[in-house]
């Protein structure tokens, strides 16, 4: 998939400021801009595991489909009745989960993720998700948000 100038700049960026150790950020793309295919190319990317993780089911579907097209691998699933199958010796690649599965402490058992991939983002704050995300930074992941709102309606700050 060819991915568009400005894609290919988010990415670049994503990349750089990981270079540099940041633990958190936040990626705001309008509407339409193709949030999903590039966050799927940065999983692509990332040395290491990656988390996406999406507030609702039908997200998750839409987020593995665009895994398995622009990635060219079968994701595992986190959601409800669907379990990762995490062993030492070994573990998928990319995993697509559900914000409501993963916050009842389902979380816990991806303890080797490098990339924590949020969509969504600007409705993914809430104590639970924070705690989440300090989880996944304290165990060595970087933690990016990705939305086409990068506010809060509360107007409290989107800080992870």
């Amino acid at each position: 998939m060819n991915l568009r100038d400005y894609q290919l700049e988010v990415i670049d960026k994503v990349e750089a400021a990981i270079a540099t150790g940041a633990k958190s950020m936040l990626v705001g793309l309008f509407t339409g801009a193709g949030k999903t295919v590039v966050f799927c190319e940065l999983a692509n990317r990332t040395m290491g595991r990656t988390l996406i993780i999406a507030p609702l089911r039908e997200l998750v579907w839409q987020a593995a489909n665009k895994v398995r097209e622009i990635v060219e691998v079968d994701p595992a699933l986190e959601m409800a009745e669907f379990r990762s199958q995490e062993d030492e010796w070994w573990s998928p690649q990319i995993v697509v989960a559900c914000k409501q599965t993963l916050i009842r402490g389902r979380y816990k058992k991806f303890t080797d993720i490098s990339l924590v991939i949020v969509d969504e983002a600007h409705i993914q704050y809430s104590p639970a998700c924070l705690e989440m995300f300090r989880w996944f930074q304290d165990h060595g992941a970087c933690v990016v948000g990705f939305t086409a709102t990068p506010f809060r309606m509360d107007g409290e700050a989107m800080v992870a």
